[in-house]
């Protein structure tokens, strides 16, 4: 009764060892979607420090520069 059991049951290692394979695949995008919220976490911080409003008024302040350094020229 063991032995047919067994054999019932090995048309299931394949199925068993994809699934193993889809773990790990599943595993591996879970850290590498960890990593890039830690690399986009970082990069928050970094442009933290400027706000949009902060950024657009240095654009525009560039810009203003630019066009009096034109006019001189």
């Amino acid at each position: 009764a063991i032995k047919a059991k067994m054999a019932e049951l090995r048309p299931l290692i394949p199925v068993l060892e994809e699934y193993k394979a889809d773990a790990r695949l599943v595993q591996q995008f879970k850290e590498e979607v960890q990593n890039l919220t830690s690399s986009l976490s970082l990069l928050q911080q970094e442009m933290g420090a400027y706000d949009y409003d902060d950024l657009h008024s240095r654009v525009v302040s560039l810009e203003e520069r630019l066009r009096a350094c034109m006019q001189k020229l």
